[in-house]
């Protein structure tokens, strides 16, 4: 039970600060904010634009994307995402154990190919001839 609730705290803390969501809530407060102040500009303010209303479609376009903004981050949760993401094979096995553990470990880290089944010769690899 309480690995649950803590599986809802992580989702609902993923779900508050998704960048998709801040983001969105930004180019929608200046959308609307631009998208006013081109309803109101005088005809010199769009003059100065070369004849165009420049304020209300920087508004409306800033305002549309922060709207798409918002709506992927409701229809599709970062915690659903990340859930989605995250493989359930590897990560739940157990670590390796014995002599080969390291060298096991050092490849699946992102070591150079072929390096784990190098090693340098010992005392105890010297063979009677």
């Amino acid at each position: 039970m309480a690995e649950t609730t803590s599986k809802r705290r992580v989702a609902a803390a993923a779900n508050l600060f998704d960048l998709r969501r801040i983001i969105g809530g930004v180019f929608v407060v200046y959308g609307l904010l631009l998208t006013i102040l081109g309803l109101f500009d005088s005809q010199e303010e769009i003059d100065k634009a070369a004849g165009v209303n420049i304020n209300l479609w920087a508004g409306l376009g800033m305002l549309v994307f922060g709207i798409l903004m918002i709506a992927w981050a409701l229809l599709r949760p970062l915690s659903e995402e990340l859930g989605a993401s995250q493989p359930a094979g590897p990560m739940d096995a157990p670590p390796p154990r014995g002599v080969d553990a390291a060298a096991l470990g050092s490849h699946q880290r992102g070591g150079r190919p072929g390096l784990h089944d190098e090693r340098p010769a010992g005392p105890d690899d010297a063979r009677p001839q």
